[in-house]
């Protein structure tokens, strides 16, 4: 792959929200310990190979995440993880850790699991669910879009 394992990204996602919001308000990070966590999960199998796989990942997360690159966390001959952080929500405020598990099938199938967790306040945004049924259905090739 040579890529390099990530540093900051492979902190627990309690704590890369809370810098997070923390770098939008300063009493954020101190609030995010009182609001819960929107999760949305979503399992797929690509009809690609692995490496073309884990490229579409990539890509896609690159894209999603405005031009930040994914971290890789772990990668073996047959699992590669990436975060991003990204925004969600109204205007993308909410801060958003995507995570992607890509893992080889057999032949042309590869599974993917996304992940993507945000902080939810008084207003319910759902940015979590959301943020994770796009990246799903840009995996997919059926993002409606915006």
């Amino acid at each position: 792959m040579g890529t390099e394992v990530g540093g900051g990204m492979q902190q627990p996602e309690d704590r890369l929200l809370a810098e997070a919001l923390g770098s939008i308000n300063p009493g954020g990070k101190f609030a995010s310990r009182f609001m819960r966590n929107d999760v949305g999960e979503f399992d797929r199998e690509l009809p690609l190979d692995f490496d073309t796989a884990v490229e579409r990942v990539r890509a896609q997360l690159f894209g999603v995440a405005h031009g930040a690159h994914p971290v890789v966390l772990e990668a073996t001959t047959d699992r590669v993880t990436l975060r991003v952080l990204t925004g969600g929500g109204a205007l993308a405020m909410n801060p958003v850790v995507i995570t992607v598990d890509v893992t080889r099938g057999s032949g042309w199938a590869t599974l993917i699991h996304v992940r993507a967790v945000a902080k939810e306040g008084l207003i319910k945004q759902r940015a979590g669910h959301k943020t994770a049924e796009r990246v799903a259905a840009l995996l997919d090739g059926t993002d409606p879009g915006p």
